[in-house]
């Protein structure tokens, strides 16, 4: 799934309780090999399951070394990652290994869950009973774009919790950037959209590897993201 699309939460439901976790993010930092070695120590041993997050971050070397240890691990392990056509070329090895795939939709492809998913995060802040948003902010809420999905929308109720902790909270209590409804997106805009937010994410957020995949310069690629909001 793409960030923030619950990714996290459904590997740690799949995995159970317990669980131990890896995030690839670390080896950015760490260094590949101390991450790897980690990485193969922890499958080599008995115990809980293993999630292993963000795979799309590892490279090929390290992609090949987690799937001989994922496919020899004496641990269950759950794996998470952007989706993009890595999954099929670089990171083939690993996915491969999946007996099971779970695919998350993005928020914008989701828009009618919103109300129900944002009124249940405002309860989770707030306590039952307190505040409410009221049906022209859940409209408001529903026409966004959501490039940062869940998370974004938990930041969200997040401020509006902050700002108004009790009775209706209204579109003028959501933060500028989210009180305004956006104007209709043709099929054409939304997909060429879509095409650019996968490229970038299958290139690991790299915005020239992204342009070159895309065939088109940095600087048009820019131009097109400027002119379709995508940050």
């Amino acid at each position: 799934g793409e960030p923030g699309s619950g990714r996290t939460t459904e590997a740690q439901r799949a995995a159970g309780p317990g669980a131990c976790v890896l995030d690839a993010t670390d080896s950015v930092w760490q260094g590949e090999q101390t991450w790897a070695k980690g990485m193969a120590a922890l499958l080599e041993s008995t115990g809980d399951p293993v999630i292993i997050e963000n795979v799309q971050l590892l490279s090929e070397q390290v992609t090949a070394l987690a799937a001989k240890c994922v496919r020899a691990a004496r641990r269950r392990t759950v794996l998470t990652s952007t989706p993009g056509e890595h999954l099929d070329a670089v990171h083939a090895p690993l996915a491969a290994l999946c007996n099971a795939r779970c695919d998350l939709l993005p928020l914008r492809r989701r828009r009618h869950e919103i109300p129900r998913l944002a009124q249940s995060m405002l309860v989770d802040e707030l306590g039952a009973g307190r505040a409410r948003l009221t049906a022209d902010s859940l409209r408001v809420l529903a026409a966004q774009s959501w490039p940062g999905n869940l998370a974004e929308l938990r930041r969200v109720v997040q401020f509006v919790a902050g700002r108004r902790s009790a009775g209706d909270i209204v579109p003028a209590d959501l933060p500028a950037s989210h009180r305004g409804v956006p104007a209709p997106t043709s099929p054409l805009r939304q997909a060429e959209r879509e095409v650019i937010v996968a490229a970038i994410e299958a290139a690991g957020g790299n915005r020239l590897q992204a342009a070159r995949a895309l065939g088109v310069s940095r600087s048009t690629l820019y131009n097109r993201m400027r002119a379709l909001r995508i940050h």
